[in-house]
């Protein structure tokens, strides 16, 4: 088994997007991410050799020591032993659609939302369907949804579904919470799915001034009941996510209420990021974080443990906790 530099994404990964196929879906690091694989896709039958085989391309450099610049400073990257003997997919990102029931300030289709809630997406069935009749999936990966709300997606349930009852293991779901969705609740039940749910806020008022739509007590009633699905605690099933947006919800009083609600609702983990533009930002312009925000983050991760909450840090967190050793 060779050493050298990769990740999981590169040996065994894709990103289903709007209009192509990339390797992963990260791209809040230094070298930004978005290395495609297919162009101009929109759902067609593609051959899984082929796309294994461009796949190859990127295996092949990391090999010679060659980092593509796309992923520069990415947490994924470990060098060790990478089992590249054989050719499979066990990490699926599906990101394809731009449909959402909320209207988050920070979200990228925010600037035009009208046009992105009516672009075109594709239906991935009949590749995934393709992928397994082949037997080029092997569990032990992730599948995760993203979009674009995944609920609202049509063949959501029936994705989802179809990946349960063909082994997949662990599969995660970025949703708004605004729509109940019965398949996320039986994953959660047989324990092969976990929920992420967009809070970004601790108040009511907060949480309409975010996400621009009035579902507070909806989005908490659904959290409630996925957590109620739950009866494995080893496993974190069930969270309520926080995107910090400096100025805007980055009190100790928002945090803390927020935080209140999960326990209130007998959620067990929660997740913390940073927006991403923001940290983008700071970057460009060579800055460090300031200290509010600094101050902020190990707030969060001291009252976490005193709730006994489990805190998983995503993406620009993470950043900044590994940065000022924070964790």
């Amino acid at each position: 088994m060779q050493e050298y530099t990769s990740c999981h994404w590169l040996q065994h990964g894709l990103s289903f997007e709007n209009d192509h196929i990339e390797m992963c879906c990260l791209c809040c690091h230094e070298g930004g991410g978005r290395l495609n694989i297919i162009d101009n896709y929109n759902g067609k039958k593609v051959s899984w050799n082929d796309i294994l085989d461009k796949k190859q391309k990127f295996i092949q450099e990391n090999k010679n020591n060659i980092i593509d610049k796309r992923c520069e400073g990415c947490f994924n990257l470990v060098y060790r032993g990478w089992d590249d003997n054989e050719k499979y997919i066990n990490y699926i990102h599906f990101n394809h659609w731009t449909h959402c029931n909320s209207d988050c300030i920070y979200c990228y289709t925010s600037w035009d939302k009208q046009n992105y809630q009516k672009r075109p997406h594709y239906s991935v069935m009949p590749m995934i369907k393709d992928l397994f009749k082949q037997k080029l999936f092997r569990p032990g990966g992730e599948i995760t949804f993203a979009g674009g709300e995944p609920t609202i997606l049509k063949e959501f349930d029936e994705l989802v579904n179809f990946l349960i009852k063909h082994g997949a293991d662990r599969i995660t779901v970025h949703s708004s919470g605004i729509k109940f969705s019965k398949a996320i609740e039986k994953g959660i039940k047989e324990k092969v799915l976990h929920v992420c749910l967009s809070a970004d806020s601790g108040s009511r008022e907060m949480y309409q001034r975010v996400k621009r739509v009035d579902k507070f007590d909806k989005f908490w009633e659904n959290a409630r009941k996925y957590a109620k699905a739950q009866t494995d605690y080893t496993k974190a099933l069930v969270e309520t996510k926080f995107i910090l947006i400096p100025e805007i919800n980055t009190t100790k009083e928002e945090i803390d209420k927020w935080l209140n609600l999960n326990v209130e609702n007998g959620i067990k983990s929660v997740v913390i990021d940073i927006e991403n533009d923001y940290c983008k930002d700071l970057r460009a312009k060579n800055l460090e974080k300031p200290k509010y925000l600094v101050e902020l983050c190990e707030y969060i991760i001291n009252r976490a443990k005193q709730l006994d909450l489990q805190l998983i840090d995503y993406n620009n967190f993470r950043y900044l906790t590994e940065e000022y050793q924070l964790i």
